[in-house]
């Protein structure tokens, strides 16, 4: 095998000056078309690893013994030899150790067909989360995946990620929030009714709770009183003040073809796909734009029913609309339902 040299990067090396062909030939490969060059895949990739560089050094590190390399062109020889079926002419390669679970339960399906890739063992840990990222990439990029071992090729349907989310600095009251769905999706509703809390159960207040964690060193009278005072004083200041909402939801009912969901809510201070942003360091909130259809269940499946495809193609394009609405009001950064970040513009 030739020895592996830093190369340049911005044009697609030859197979036989970065990695042996009998390499990629046992090893997991990210197909891509020939138009898709190496910064949208690297630009992808920081959307989910923030300070990766694979246009600046040719690979990313995945973990301790993982890795993504690339690109590689394929000859058509080359094609051959490492089991890349044709059209495929670019690929990424995926070195990682391989980590096997259980077989698939017989019968068991799943959107991305890796029960069917893998039949002997799916992968998991490092080989699992990676292949994972390959064909998250592999669906935004409209590639595909050839996985080692059984040769086959998972292609994910570009199509199957409807979901929007959308992180912003922009807090959107409810009933402003609700005006801009009701836009999309008429009969839209506010979800936000909590559940009435009728205080502590009665072993709150018979000290039985947690007489375990006490019982060796009880509290005397005077500790009691003290504590009592100290929780009665701040469950008056809480409900001496104004009611809080820091989280809602706006349901849309689309009959036959399932509801659209809304979800409102503060988010990690550390999302990635924030981490760039001005307002990073600031709240921020996240929107989740959400289909849920009937049967959950058929969404999974590798080959979903006629009808399953039909209600997506109607539901699709209302996802988008009321993303496009929030994201015109709030602003933000909108993210597709695998992590990869959605031009505003070109939704």
């Amino acid at each position: 095998m030739p020895p592996r040299r830093r190369r340049k990067v911005e044009q697609v090396v030859e197979v036989e000056d970065g990695i042996a062909v009998q390499d990629l030939a046992v090893r997991h490969l990210l197909l891509v078309p020939s138009t898709v060059d190496i910064e949208s895949v690297d630009i992808a990739l920081r959307d989910r690893m923030p300070g990766s560089d694979l246009f600046g050094t040719g690979e990313i590190s995945l973990g301790r013994h993982s890795r993504i390399s690339g690109p590689y062109e394929l000859s058509m020889e080359d094609a051959v030899d490492a089991g890349v079926p044709m059209p495929w002419t670019v690929c990424y390669c995926l070195e990682a150790p391989f980590e096997r679970e259980d077989p698939p339960i017989p019968g068991t399906d799943d959107r991305d067909g890796f029960a069917y890739a893998f039949p002997d063992g799916l992968p998991w840990r490092d080989e699992g989360r990676a292949l994972h990222l390959l064909v998250s990439l592999a669906r935004r990029l409209s590639g595909a995946v050839r996985v080692a071992g059984s040769m086959e090729l998972i292609q994910p349907d570009p199509d199957r990620a409807v979901d929007y989310v959308i992180h912003s600095p922009t807090w959107l009251a409810p009933d402003v929030l609700l005006g801009l769905v009701t836009r999309e999706l008429p009969n839209a509703v506010l979800a936000v009714d909590g559940e009435d809390w009728v205080g502590p159960p009665d072993e709150a207040y018979s000290g039985e709770a947690v007489w375990e964690d006490i019982a060796q060193d009880p509290l005397t009278a005077e500790e009691l009183y003290a504590l009592h005072a100290s929780a009665d004083s701040v469950d008056m200041t809480v409900l001496s003040e104004d009611d809080v909402i820091d989280a809602f939801a706006i349901v849309g009912d689309l009959g036959w073809d399932g509801v659209i969901e809304v979800l409102v809510h503060l988010t990690d201070p550390e999302e990635p796909s924030v981490a760039d942003q001005p307002w990073a360091e600031d709240d921020v909130v996240t929107y989740e734009v959400r289909w849920q259809c009937p049967d959950p269940a058929e969404r999974e499946n590798r080959y979903p029913s006629e009808g399953f495809l039909q209600s997506r193609a109607r539901v699709a394009p209302l996802v988008t609309r009321v993303t496009q609405a929030i994201v015109e009001a709030a602003g933000g950064v909108v993210l597709d339902e695998d992590g990869f970040s959605v031009d505003r513009y070109q939704l």
